[in-house]
């Protein structure tokens, strides 16, 4: 999900901010900027029958002058280059240095890129720079466009602004507007109201890029992937500390090269793909967006011909002798249904500098297991099955980094596929599964960690025709060690490598559902869990090249079973059997570990303490008591139905005491193995622990299950049997 989350927030943001994106892309391309069009041929001009008469004269400048009509205003920059041309087709008004004007068409002049802007009508401050009028500052209304024309023909990156009006501060370069904004591109389409867009030339940088209320933003998938390299690679083999250990902290990056950027999402904020909905219900900022390059003095502009040259004409008209088709008809007929990535948000859009600021990951400090908030995680809303589902208070991603964080509540919820889990079937449909953490979740890109905080919840759902499964996993806080898999076909695929639970008591719960009772369940407390995929072929598997994992629980804990359904019609009803109704329960463990690849369980107590018991169900009823105490167990499972396992063969070592109220049974050895297909329970003693049956010494116990009886060696010759 990480991977997947970085490409799309780097990639929609970048497409979202195109128009501040070209005046830092010009600083990464040296092609020459192209020459203004300033001698262009023009056609004869159509007599207007509406003409003032020849004694109709206005001033401009004190110049008395006639209808002023197709006129060009220059004005050049410090190197004396033509950086802004702004023509027009009639002056209607004057009133001091303020020229109302039809048909406006400015032109800005940049190395890589020209922004053209057109309008019906616009409003001009004209200023008189060594005797020639030069335009200011400007406001255009009516079918405002703003085109942004690269250098590179066929561009992708070429795109138009729609705008009801727009006002233009020429000693600042700002763009602002207080109308409807739509923004189309071949790779995004955004529309919203407001617009601010401030560009320092000075310093050849964007400075500011606002959209007041953003509507919604649409891409297209497959561009995502594009902008990706804007986070640097990372060092093979590096790892970062982990938050308990501050002072071990690695060193932040050097600053690169080029400006650091931050956008901010206010209010909530959606995105939307085809496969996953990411929502932060408060805000969603990136930081350290780099623009390599950016803030680089660019190439020079060639020199403009001369205004008054022989060879210039007056301004034609924006449409002048084109030949060439215009994208604007091939872009603006581009679907919204195309664009399969849509971005919506209850506020605005900003983007600035990082100077001055600081990064809203960085403000974040390493969770260090505090208490648990007293606040409840929110439950997601009702989604496809096969859709996932991320949605927090606060969303904070780092471009530079791809550190991610969400502060909580969280919730996530997606579907798992269960091909990917180990010894699933080979095919299945997805299971639905949802994480909670009530403080936050950290993704940590370094060390390939994902850490939640504050009252955790993970659930997972099986469902099968009349039987549904349930898993919960609830601890304070979880720490997930993720890796790529190599075996999956989906790019960006992780696998789940460790799983550690920390911070307070974790508990397992595992409910069987019919269609109309509770058929079994299993509960797991423990002080701490851990969960990890082993590396290599499992040394304990009894097939080679097995690969599984290994669940272990550290105490103390206990785990208890409950079966009311007959699972193994074959299993007698005297045996150890969980495949029949029964209630088992293991306490005092300090530690209990479970391997998948051999169906293995480990238990053990450093007091010799560990109490087994095992209670037969009849009619839903508690039968007869079986208790065992032991200082170390060994159980093999096998399995005897999809899901279900089933007690082969069970190993008690380290002290054994063996107790059957109903047969009226005291048994005390050294070691106890029961063999489930034998259904026989041996007892046997060493020189540290004798052997005693009743209270009665004797060197072995052999007890059938199925008829009974038990064979006893004495020390003396002989061998006693009884039968129960």
């Amino acid at each position: 999900m990480m991977a997947i989350l970085r490409k799309f927030l780097v990639g929609s943001l970048s497409l979202g901010l195109l128009v501040g994106a070209y005046w830092l892309y010009t600083r990464t391309c040296q092609t020459p900027p192209p020459a203004p069009d300033l001698g262009a041929t023009l056609p004869a001009p159509i007599a207007d029958v509406n003409a003032d008469a020849p004694s109709e004269v206005g001033t401009v400048f004190g110049v008395g002058i006639g209808r002023v009509e197709q006129t060009q205003l220059l004005h050049r920059n410090e190197r004396h280059e033509v950086d802004r041309d702004l023509r027009f087709e009639q002056l209607l008004h004057q009133r001091g240095n303020q020229w109302e004007i039809t048909k406006p068409y400015l032109k800005l002049f940049f190395p890589a890129f020209r922004c053209d802007i057109t309008a019906n009508r616009g409003r001009v401050q004209v200023e008189t720079v060594f005797s020639r009028p030069t335009a200011g500052d400007a406001f255009f209304s009516g079918n405002v466009v703003i085109h942004i024309v690269p250098a590179e023909p066929n561009d992708a990156l070429e795109c138009f602004i729609h705008l009801d009006d727009v006002s233009f501060l020429a000693a600042r370069s700002m763009f602002s507007s207080a109308g409807s904004v739509r923004f189309l591109s071949r790779r995004a389409q955004l529309t919203g109201a407001g617009l601010e867009l401030l560009y320092d030339e000075a310093r050849s940088r964007l400075e500011l890029f606002r959209i007041f209320d953003l509507h919604s933003l649409r891409l297209q998938s497959r561009e995502l992937g594009a902008v990706a390299d804007l986070t640097p690679p990372r060092k093979a083999g590096a790892k970062s500390a982990t938050p308990e250990d501050p002072a071990a902290q690695p060193m932040p990056p050097a600053d690169p090269p080029g400006d650091r950027y931050q956008c901010l999402l206010q209010g909530r904020v959606t995105i939307e793909t085809p496969d996953r909905v990411i929502t932060a219900r408060d805000r969603l900022t990136i930081d350290n967006i780099l623009w390599p390059g950016a803030g680089k003095i660019g190439a020079p502009a060639a020199p403009a011909p001369e205004p008054n040259d022989s060879e210039v004409l007056p301004y034609p008209g924006p449409n002048a002798l084109k030949t060439a088709a215009s994208p604007h008809a091939a872009i603006s007929a581009i679907p919204p249904e195309s664009f399969d990535t849509v971005v919506t948000c209850s506020g605005g859009l900003e983007v600035m500098p990082m100077e001055g600021r600081v990064s809203a990951a960085a403000r974040r400090e390493p969770p260090q297991g505090r208490e648990p908030a007293a606040a409840s995680v929110r439950p997601l809303p009702a989604a496809a099955p096969n859709r996932q589902h991320t949605t927090a208070q606060r969303i904070h991603f780092n471009a530079l980094t791809t550190d991610t964080t969400l502060d909580g509540p969280v919730a996530m919820a997606f579907p798992l596929d269960p091909n990917g889990l180990r010894n699933a079937p080979a095919a299945g449909a997805a299971l639905p599964m949802t994480v909670a953490a009530e403080k936050a979740v950290w993704f940590q890109a370094e060390s390939s960690q994902v850490f939640f905080e504050g009252d955790c919840k993970v659930t997972l759902t099986r469902s099968e025709p009349n039987l549904t499964q349930e898993y919960t996993l609830t601890a304070p806080r979880l720490v997930l060690d993720i890796a790529s898999d190599p075996n999956r076909d989906k790019e960006g695929t992780v696998s789940a490598c460790k799983l550690v639970t920390e911070g307070g008591p974790a508990a397992l719960r595992i409910l069987r559902q019919g269609p109309d009772r509770l058929l079994g369940w299993t509960t797991l407390d423990a002080a701490q869990f851990q969960y990890e995929v082993e590396p290599h072929a499992s040394a304990l598997a009894n097939t080679a090249g097995a690969r599984g994992a290994q669940f272990t629980a550290l105490g103390p804990g206990e785990i208890w079973i409950r079966n009311d359904e007959v699972l193994n019609p074959q299993a007698d009803p005297n045996q150890f059997s969980l495949g029949r109704p029964c209630v088992a329960y293991l306490t005092n463990f300090d530690t209990l570990q479970y391997f998948t690849a051999g169906n293995r369980i480990v238990a053990a107590d450093d007091a010799r303490q560990l109490r087994l018991d095992y209670f037969p169900l009849t009619d839903g009823q508690y039968d007869r008591q079986i208790r065992a105490v032991v200082g170390h167990v060994e159980a093999a499972l096998r399995e005897i139905a999809k899901g279900h396992l089933e007690l082969a063969s069970l190993t008690a070592t380290e002290g054994v005491e063996y107790e059957d109220e109903a047969g009226a049974l005291n048994l005390v050895g050294s070691s106890l193995f029961y063999d489930y297909n034998k259904a026989l329970v041996a007892i046997r003693g060493d020189d540290v622990q004798r052997c005693y049956l009743n209270g009665a010494r004797v060197d072995q116990i052999d007890l059938n299950l199925k008829t009974g009886q038990i064979k006893a060696e004495f020390p003396a010759p002989g061998i006693f049997q009884v039968q129960r």
